[in-house]
């Protein structure tokens, strides 16, 4: 998303409109990040509205606009409204500030691990992946293809699953808000990996796509970008950065598994 949206979108905070006067999921996202200004961009598009991210009076008016009524009963969550549920999801942890206490420990990491009946102790960047996909579900347990494995979960997503690799052609544009990216810990081991083959590496939430890069919230990271952090942290990953991009195995989209 682009900086002119997160500009504008901070400055008609508290002005224009009050963030908790708005329809979910924008009251619990932070009007000043990308975060924020894809979720207007999402919505825009769901209205037939131009999608710019900017949550002008035309958008404003758009969303407080009464829905038409049903002609048959609401269908499941579709891909849009179920990647929005994964954002606020991880996007509430991050805002939290989650860190560990102890080494892959605390209330949070714990309950990470737990989801997949994982012990404290254990690298957990997929146990948040897999908590979080699962809290934006309302389900009682993770889909069986979460995995505490970073690299497991895109291979176990199937293929069914809508993927996105740096080896497809115009790869940058493909990539969506939502999406589970997956690397492993070298070019080499991530070109093995998309072959089936499993190694170590680190998983993340799409939360943003933009011209720089993809944007992610991420558990077990720190702010150098370590697999062994101690936290849940945003991050940019920047489409110019030849390291990470051959570090990634793909990204998908869970909603489609």
């Amino acid at each position: 998303m682009s900086d002119a949206a997160v500009a504008y979108n901070s400055s008609k905070s508290g002005v224009l409109w009050q963030v908790a006067d708005l329809p979910l999921p924008l009251p619990t996202l932070d009007p000043s990040t990308p975060v924020f200004a894809a979720a207007v961009r999402t919505l825009q598009a769901q209205h037939g509205l131009p999608a710019d991210g900017k949550l002008g009076p035309g958008t404003l008016a758009a969303l407080r606009e009464p829905p038409a009524p049903a002609a048959a009963p609401v269908a499941p969550l579709n891909v849009t409204e179920a990647a929005l549920a994964l954002i606020a999801t991880a996007t509430a942890e991050a805002n939290k500030g989650v860190r560990e206490v102890g080494k892959n420990a605390g209330p949070d990491v714990e309950k990470y691990l737990h989801c997949l009946g994982m012990t404290k102790g254990s690298p957990w960047c997929a146990a948040f992946v897999s908590w979080c996909v699962m809290t934006s579900r309302g389900l009682a347990k993770p889909p069986k293809w979460c995995s505490g494995s970073a690299v497991s979960l895109f291979q176990m997503s199937g293929h069914k699953a809508i993927k996105v690799t740096p080896l497809d052609a115009g790869y940058q544009t493909k990539v969506k808000p939502g999406y589970i990216w997956s690397r492993a810990q070298d070019a080499a081991a991530a070109d093995a990996a998309r072959r089936g083959s499993w190694c170590q590496g680190h998983t993340g939430i799409v939360v943003a796509v933009d011209a720089v890069g993809f944007h992610t919230i991420e558990g077990n990271t720190n702010a150098a970008g370590s697999r062994e952090g101690d936290g849940v942290y945003r991050k940019t990953h920047k489409w110019s950065d030849a390291e990470i991009i051959g570090k990634t195995v793909g990204w998908f989209d869970p909603a489609t598994v």
